[in-house]
C-alpha cells in the first residue's frame, strides 16, 4: 500500500466518521419520541415539538 491509497482511505473513513457524528443526535430524538410514543401522533410533529414537551 502506498501513501496515497493509504490517505484516500483515511479521508474517507473521516468522512464516514463526520456524517455519522452529525446523524447521532437525530438518531436519539428520534428513539427517544419512539420511547415516549410522540411517533404516533401526527407526521407534522418536530424534533423542536418533542423537546419542549419532553421540558415540560
Amino acid at each position: 500500500m502506498n501513501t496515497g491509497k493509504a490517505v484516500r482511505l483515511m479521508l474517507i473513513g473521516f468522512v464516514i466518521a463526520v456524517v455519522a457524528i452529525g446523524l447521532l443526535p437525530f438518531l436519539i430524538i428520534y428513539s427517544w419520541s419512539d420511547l415516549y410514543g410522540l411517533s404516533d401522533l401526527d407526521p407534522s410533529s418536530t424534533p423542536i415539538a418533542f423537546l419542549q414537551k419532553m421540558l415540560k
